[in-house]
């Protein structure tokens, strides 16, 4: 796309840059569908600011003759050609383009939560998000709580709450992690507002400028996104068949001061893959060794469908290292935005000071309605159905990739959690699957939303818990369509043979 720009006219550049590109699109130069150049590339082959191409592309938008579609990038208009021949343009100042070029460069048009928005469209399936199935919000079993809590102490609960936690869910946690072999007193349990901001507070509490961060890698995106900030060292782990790849682990932090170790050891997010008992034992061997803090991810826990019950990290810890992270959000409650943290007591006491500071407290009436769910052994009965369906679900998915993928993709098959991890041929991009994919009605999560280094782009994660049945199977069907499609456009050398469930590809 030829531009030329000339300082010495009278006319703005950002003028300058938007006539030329109106220009093309009234000869046909440019035709509807035809996709225009991001305006921090095009700012950058210009020699401009970014500003200044997206103040073009904002009176083009205002026009009516270009549009942006999430994921995909911008586009010239269908209504194009009716829109130049149906009077003079339009122009608005201020709009999306223009705020664009306010953000730091490394914020992406199509992050991850732009693309789980997209899965409300009509008609839409989406695998892109760890969502429980609409099928399990209880509802009636909400509104029944919440009355009972608000008779019994609903003055209290309208109004600022300690910064701990509400007590009396403190109180049914404690009994809870005991169950699981975590034994807590109640200073050394702490109420958040769910594992993001666990996440974040660890951030702001043991981490500083100069410090190095060790993480999975790949990784939840909103794990490595909290620490991902000036001055901070984030060093990716691979993560293999058993989860944390504990010699990659010793090699960093043998040569590395090392801060803090970030780990889900059980379904890990996004591959799903849990770590063995032995493996767990020796991460923790590892940390108290090098006298680093492990951050335990355990919000999948619960969910296991198959196989052997493992104790989680900080049930082993005997160092005191260990910081466990939960949350009430994958059992069915993530909109009341609970989590909690179990750890020594000073990383408490410093932990509550920061979230004082943030937000307070976590508001009392989820807590309390969870307090109730607890107590009266509907969170248990939730659980137990949660898992039934979930393992019901993960089998559907099993059997649709064992018949729509089983020649052009590996996958695993997880004990729990709520999405498997696909991997293809090598030289395939799941990102360029994506947006054939979105045209046929299927969106999925590709592998490159979650490595902060090293990225992989032959993978992507498959969600299973929101989609019915008939959904998962019309999808792996489109998905291994697809597939079939890229890969007959491959040389005949780099066609993989027949795969499917941990075999591996040639």
């Amino acid at each position: 796309m030829l531009i030329t720009l000339d300082p010495s006219l009278h006319k703005p550049l950002y003028v300058q840059i938007h006539d030329q590109l109106r220009e093309r699109i009234i000869s046909g130069a440019l035709a509807a569908g035809d996709r225009l150049e991001p305006t921090r590339e095009l700012a950058k082959r210009l020699g401009v600011h970014r500003t200044t191409v997206s103040n073009a592309y904002a009176d083009l938008h205002a026009e009516g003759l270009i549009q942006g579609t999430v994921g995909r990038g911008t586009f010239v208009s269908p209504l194009a050609a009716e829109l130049l021949t149906s009077g003079p343009p339009r122009r608005r100042p201020i709009n999306d383009f223009y705020w664009d070029s306010f953000f730091p460069p490394d914020s992406q048009d199509d992050s991850l939560s732009r693309l789980m928005a997209s899965a409300s469209e009509p008609g839409m399936i989406s695998f892109a998000a760890t969502h429980g199935s609409p099928e399990l919000s209880p509802v009636d079993l909400v509104r029944r709580a919440l009355d009972a809590a608000l008779r019994r102490e609903g003055a209290k609960l309208l109004q600022y709450g300690s910064s701990d936690g509400y007590p009396p869910l403190k109180r049914y946690l404690q009994a809870r992690l005991e169950r699981d072999g975590i034994a807590v007193d109640l200073d050394e349990l702490l109420i958040t507002s769910g594992c993001q901001q666990s996440l974040d507070l660890l951030h702001r509490t043991l981490v500083a400028p100069g410090d190095v961060v060790v993480c999975e890698n790949p990784t939840y995106t909103g794990r490595w996104h909290v620490f991902e900030s000036p001055g901070i060292r984030l060093l990716g782990v691979p993560v293999g068949a058993e989860g944390m790849d504990l010699d990659s682990l010793e090699a960093l932090l043998s040569q590395n001061k090392v801060k803090l170790i970030l780990a889900s050891p059980t379904f890990q997010n996004p591959t799903g893959r849990t770590m063995p008992l032995a493996a767990r034992q020796r991460l923790l061997e590892l940390a108290t060794r090098a006298q680093v803090p492990i951050a335990e991810d355990d919000i999948y826990g619960a969910l296991r469908y198959r196989g052997r019950e493992l104790p989680p990290l900080k049930a082993l810890d005997t160092s005191g290292l260990v910081i466990h992270l939960n949350s009430f959000s994958k059992v069915g409650f993530a909109g009341l935005r609970v989590g909690y943290v179990v750890a020594s007591r000073r990383v408490i006491e410093r932990l509550r000071e920061a979230k004082q500071q943030a937000d307070l407290h976590t508001n009392l009436l989820g807590q309390a309605v969870l307090e109730e769910f607890g107590r009266r052994g509907w969170l248990d009965k939730l659980i137990r159905r949660a898992k039934y369906l979930y393992s019901h679900k993960l089998d559907v998915l099993c059997r649709s990739a064992e018949q729509f993928l089983h020649s052009v993709a590996k996958w695993d098959i997880p004990e729990g959690g709520m999405s498997i991890w696909v991997e293809l041929p090598a030289g395939l991009d799941a990102g360029e699957l994506l947006v054939k994919a979105r045209d046929r009605g299927v969106i999925f999560a590709p592998a490159r939303y979650f490595y902060f280094q090293n990225p992989h782009h032959n993978a992507f994660r498959l969600c299973f818990t929101t989609p019915t049945d008939e959904q998962i199977e019309k999808g792996v069907r489109i998905l291994g369509e697809l597939l079939k499609e890229e890969i007959s456009k491959l040389p005949p050398g780099r066609k993989p043979a027949p795969a499917g469930s941990g075999v591996a590809l040639v």
